[in-house]
């Protein structure tokens, strides 16, 4: 197999669309799949030995997600941009802030507790200085916080708003280092939603992501060198 190809699937589950777009989705992370390089369906459909038809429903979703554009040629990766990472985080500021005021108010006492373990649990691999374990728990309490609004539209918002920001995050800038400040955010937010505060979550939560917003806007940029606009430059799929 060449070093630039993306790797086969082993098999047709029922999740075959989601294997796909996390297959695509990690090649845009890593850069594999360069910047401003074009995506070609059947080119993707055939590395993966899969169908066409999830190929282009997953180019669909991380279309509308804003990892990929549409061009007059077709397809292709967005590039590194400042204005596209604040956009990102700005959106999701406004759509988190209202998840916090609907989950103080909706939230069960289970999902109280589990929004709170979550929260803590981020914190102490912060203190750890554990980047993933950090960043796993912090998708965790996000994805927790959506879910207890009971707004199947909203949580799916939400669920995109993340894969946007952490893939944009993770392939342009460099990690800021101050995820234990972040974490400590968390515990703020989800004793406000535990003591049925709207107004404290939602304002706690949307300065939270402001907060991320600068960290990352502050970081070192990664270098990355657009890919030349005719070539789609796909590369091995890395797990999450």
């Amino acid at each position: 197999m060449s070093p630039n190809e993306l790797q086969a699937l082993p098999a047709r589950p029922d999740n075959l669309t989601s294997m796909v777009f996390e297959a695509i989705r990690d090649s845009i992370v890593d850069a594999t799949l360069a910047p401003g390089s074009r995506i070609s369906e059947a080119s993707v459909a055939a590395q993966l030995n899969v169908s066409k038809t999830p190929v282009r429903e997953a180019l669909l979703r991380l279309r509308h997600i804003g990892l990929v554009e549409s061009t007059q040629r077709g397809l292709r990766v967005v590039r590194p941009s400042v204005k596209a990472i604040r956009d990102a985080y700005e959106f999701r500021a406004g759509i988190e802030g209202v998840a916090g005021r609907y989950a103080a108010h909706r939230a069960s006492t289970e999902e109280h507790e589990h929004i709170l373990v979550l929260a803590h649990t981020s914190l102490e691999h912060a203190e750890q200085h554990d980047g993933e374990g950090f960043r796993r728990y912090d998708r965790k309490f996000h994805q927790a916080i959506a879910a207890a609004t009971h707004n199947v539209i909203l949580q799916q918002s939400i669920e995109d708003s993340l894969v946007l920001t952490s893939a944009l995050r993770e392939r342009d800038v460099a990690p800021s280092g101050d995820s234990a400040s972040c974490a400590r955010e968390h515990l703020v937010v989800a004793e406000a939603i535990r003591a049925g505060n709207p107004d404290v979550a939602s304002k706690a939560l949307t300065e939270h992501i402001h907060h991320v917003m600068s960290l990352v806007l502050s970081a070192r940029p990664v270098t990355a060198q657009p890919a030349d606009a005719e070539t789609a430059s796909v590369g091995a799929a890395t797990t999450a």
